[in-house]
Formats: C-alpha cells, sequence, structure tokens
C-alpha cells in the first residue's frame, strides 16, 4: 500500500546521509520503536543505536544504516529531521569489531573510578558498544 510521501533528512556530524521524500521512516527512540509516516504529529526524541529504515515512494525500495543515536524530529508541517551521532549502512556491520570496542569499553570502564566524569564517560561507552551487540542480533534475525 502506498503512503503519501514526506520530506526527511538524516544528518551526521560530517554532513548529510540522506534528504528526500519518503514513505515512511522507521527507528528506535528512548521510547521504543517508532514507524514514521505521512502528517504524524509533532515529536522530538532521542534515539538509541539501532537500525534506521528509510522506505522511498514509488519503488518502495529500503535504504538502511546503522544509527549510534541522536535525536528525531518531526516538524509542523509534518518533515522528519534526524540528527546522529554516527550511522554507517547495515552492509558494513562487523560483529568481530562491535565486540573488540565492547571488550575495549569494558576494559576502559574497569580502569575508572565511580563517581568521577572518566567512569561516567566510561559507561556510556559501554551502553553504546552493548547496544550496538543488540542491534547485530535484531539484524541477524531479520
Amino acid at each position: 500500500m502506498a503512503h503519501t510521501p514526506f520530506r526527511a533528512e538524516v544528518l551526521t556530524p560530517t554532513g548529510e546521509l540522506f534528504s528526500g521524500e519518503v514513505q515512511q521512516v522507521s527507528t528506535r527512540t528512548v521510547a521504543g520503536e517508532i514507524g514514521i509516516l505521512a502528517k504524524h504529529v509533532p515529536l522530538l526524541g532521542r534515539l538509541e543505536p539501532a537500525e534506521l529504515r528509510v522506505t522511498l515512494p514509488n519503488d518502495g525500495e529500503v535504504k538502511r544504516w546503522v544509527q549510534t543515536g541522536g535525536y528525531l524530529q518531526v516538524a509542523q508541517d509534518g518533515s522528519v529531521l534526524l540528527l546522529v551521532d554516527h550511522a554507517f549502512p547495515v552492509e558494513e556491520y562487523d560483529r568481530s569489531k562491535v565486540e573488540a570496542d565492547l571488550r575495549e569499553a569494558e576494559e576502559r570502564l574497569a580502569g575508572t573510578e565511580k563517581g568521577t566524569e572518566a567512569h561516567r564517560l566510561a559507561l556510556a561507552g559501554k551502553r553504546r558498544a552493548d547496544a550496538l551487540v543488540r542491534v547485530g542480533d535484531a539484524l541477524a534475525q531479520r
């Protein structure tokens, strides 16, 4: 079933990842999975590490990336803006690299003192690495 197209942009700190008309945006926020269609109510949300899917109008092609976090805005006019910390194509997901990053994050966390800024940052890094492992598990099930 075709949906009404709307404008979406996906931006990273290094530049534009995607900009154009879409029929659906699907991703994960801290509140859970979300699918956005045309005329969605205005919304502001924080993104979690997850798969980001953008469905194009007409042929229904789906562009897929792994996002590491960021923010999502659905504006009054129905356009969608995703400000993503980092994203890469799903095809580039490397389980061994993600697991190595997790081990490194665990070591960094173990070497910090609780209550310090270094501990807070190391904990955030470990949570991100844990989440990317879960993203890989979800991708493997598709």
